[in-house]
C-alpha cells in the first residue's frame, strides 16, 4: 500500500469510534448521543441514504468478491463524505461516526493501493480523534458466543484479531490522534474516558479558533 497525505478538517470536529465487532462501539455511540445532543451521529457503512442499501448488500450478499466488497465500501464512503460529513463539518458541528476510513483500510487487507482509493473517496479528510476499543482473544471469543454472527464475524477469531492489529497500525500510519481503550472496562468508565478526550479537543479547537 502506498501512502497519501491526509489532513483534518479546519472546521467542525470529527470523531471516529473504531474496533472489531462486539467491542462495544454501539453502546458508546448511544452514550455519546445522550452526552452530546448537538452532535451529528453517523456510521460507515450506512450513514447516507444510498449507504443503507450498500450496507445490506455487503452484510448479506453470499459469495461477494472481495474487490466488489471493497469498492462497495468506497462508494459508501464517498457518498457519506458528500452527503453527511462535509456539510456537517462545514457547519462547525461535532460529528461522531461508528467506523471511518481507518476500518476501510484495515479491512482491505492485501488489496493494492487501498490507502490511495480511500484517500480519493474521503477527499483526504481524516478524523481529529479515533477512539479504538480493544479486545483480547478470550473476551472476543466469549462475546461472539453470545450472539448470532453476520458475514464479517463468521470469518473467525483469528481474522478479527488481525483486523484489530491493522486498526492500530493504520491509526499510527495515517497520523490519527488515537485513544486506545480496553473494551472490557465498565461501559460507564469507557464513556468517561471518551468524553474527557472529546472535551479537550473541543477546548483546543475553541482556543485555536
Amino acid at each position: 500500500m502506498s501512502m497519501r497525505e491526509f489532513c483534518t478538517s479546519a472546521s467542525g470536529l470529527y470523531i471516529a469510534l473504531e474496533g472489531i465487532d462486539t467491542s462495544g462501539k454501539s453502546t458508546q455511540i448511544e452514550a455519546l448521543r445522550a452526552r452530546y445532543p448537538q452532535a451529528l451521529i453517523t456510521k460507515e457503512p450506512g450513514g447516507s441514504k444510498i449507504g443503507q442499501d450498500i450496507r445490506e448488500l455487503i452484510l448479506h450478499t453470499p459469495d461477494l468478491d472481495r474487490f466488489c466488497e471493497f469498492f462497495l465500501f468506497l462508494a459508501d464512503r464517498a457518498q457519506h463524505y458528500h452527503e453527511v460529513l462535509k456539510p456537517s463539518l462545514d457547519s462547525h458541528k461535532l460529528v461522531i461516526s461508528d467506523r471511518s476510513l481507518i476500518s476501510g483500510v484495515a479491512y482491505a487487507r492485501d488489496i493494492p493501493q487501498a490507502i490511495e482509493y480511500n484517500h480519493t473517496a474521503i477527499r483526504g479528510v481524516k478524523p481529529h480523534l479515533c477512539v479504538l476499543l480493544l479486545l483480547d482473544e478470550a473476551n472476543l471469543r466469549a462475546r461472539l458466543g453470545q450472539k448470532t454472527h453476520d458475514k464479517i464475524e463468521e470469518r473467525g477469531i483469528a481474522y478479527m484479531l488481525e483486523i484489530q492489529e491493522r486498526l492500530q497500525r493504520f491509526c499510527a500510519l495515517l497520523g490519527v490522534r488515537t485513544l486506545e481503550i480496553d473494551a472490557t472496562l465498565p461501559p460507564e468508565r469507557i464513556t468517561q474516558m471518551i468524553v474527557r478526550e472529546v472535551d479537550l479537543l473541543e477546548l483546543d479547537s475553541v482556543e485555536l479558533g
